[in-house]
């Protein structure tokens, strides 16, 4: 990698995470703010805009500081790899404890307020239970379910067949490959190190069904205005999301499978495959975030339910709820799902990814 190509792919994907974390409380929804449970009329409140533009300031702060590192990175210090890591993971822990900090300022001004607003909170409406709806939604989960699937048989044959293979393998081994598709990284051939690239693959192939799958299961929140439209509307954002996640999932196994078959051939990954596979990947993520955005789950009229409550959740991003079953529930603070570690289940799978990884890069 050389500064050009440096600062053409690290720049824009920073500004990207950069925009993301900016508008991070604009996809949150109309029921929450800043991980707190909140009557929507109140977000335009002075106290509570005020706020949300403190946010925004220590965020572009952080990303000019980011900025900066990243350009010192490439430039200056040469560290073509270290500029593609450092400066947003800097961002990210740096954003996060800005997030707290706003988090923790807008739980105590709730607090004082609600001493003398009476419907500060989420109005706690009865629950909706329509089987009809139930099965209907049964149906999807399930049809989507068994799609799912086939990418993870897939790459699960290709695996095996690999390490099937393993004395057809070079001795030398490429195991990092540049953005153009051309191996920089290599290392002798080992059966542990095909072992721990397969098992990597296939773990992380099984913890995206259980999460596309666990995603697809969360609870529905009926809007107690209209029954029968919100019911639609969530069947349908049911099968968009199920689609999209099925979409995620074949791009990942694709990737996965030409990486391995690169790996195999001591060879280039197909950049034909890589790059639109990627850009399909990145398309798809952005399309699902704006389906999330309008999900009725997220809508000020949906009903009350559980996890709308305060206290089961640390710095209102973290869901920990011994008495809920549910594996995902709604984020409360951006796009997408969050695992309730509450559970034995949940517990596992929130750490299970980091081991699969850790596991495989110590074995390699």
């Amino acid at each position: 990698m050389n500064s050009t190509l440096a600062l053409i792919i690290n720049i824009p994907t920073l500004f990207l995470l950069y925009i993301l974390t900016y508008f991070t409380q604009a996809l949150s929804g109309k029921r929450q703010f800043y991980g707190i449970s909140l009557n929507s009329d109140y977000f335009n409140k002075d106290e509570f805009k005020n706020l949300d533009k403190k946010y925004k300031l220590f965020t572009t702060i952080g990303f000019i500081i980011s900025l900066i590192l990243e350009l010192a990175s490439i430039y200056i210090f040469k560290a073509y790899v270290t500029s593609s890591i450092l400066p947003m993971l800097a961002f990210c822990l740096y954003n996060f404890f800005v997030y707290i900090n706003i988090h923790n300022k807008v739980r105590s001004l709730k607090s004082e307020l609600s001493l003398n607003i009476s419907d500060l909170d989420l109005e706690k409406t009865k629950v909706i239970l329509d089987t009809e709806f139930i099965q209907e939604k049964n149906k999807i989960v399930k049809r989507y379910s068994l799609l799912h699937l086939i990418p993870l048989i897939v790459i699960t044959i290709v695996g095996v067949y690999a390490l099937a293979n393993y004395n057809s393998i070079p001795d030398v081994i490429p195991t990092h490959w540049g953005a153009s598709g051309n191996a920089d990284a290599f290392a002798d051939k080992s059966f542990i190190k095909i072992l721990a690239i397969v098992g990597m693959m296939i773990g992380l192939g099984v913890v995206i069904y259980i999460s596309s799958i666990s995603s697809l299961k969360t609870r529905a929140k009926l809007s107690i205005n209209s029954i029968d439209n919100s019911k639609k509307a969530h069947l349908h954002y049911l099968n968009m999301f199920g689609f999209t996640f099925l979409i995620l999932n074949i791009g990942c196994e694709v990737l996965f499978i030409d990486i391995l078959i690169a790996t195999m051939n001591a060879s280039c990954v197909n950049p034909l495959i890589l790059w639109p596979t990627t850009i399909i990947i990145i398309l798809t993520s952005i399309y699902q975030m704006y389906l999330y955005y309008k999900s009725p789950n997220k809508s000020k009229n949906a009903v009350y339910s559980i996890d709308d409550d305060d206290s089961l959740w640390i710095f209102g991003c973290i869901y920990n709820n011994p008495d809920d079953p549910s594996l995902f529930v709604n984020k409360r603070f951006g796009a997408g799902w969050t695992v309730n570690i509450g559970t034995i289940k949940g517990k596992i799978f929130f750490i299970l990814p980091f081991i699969i990884v850790l596991f495989s890069l110590a074995l390699i």
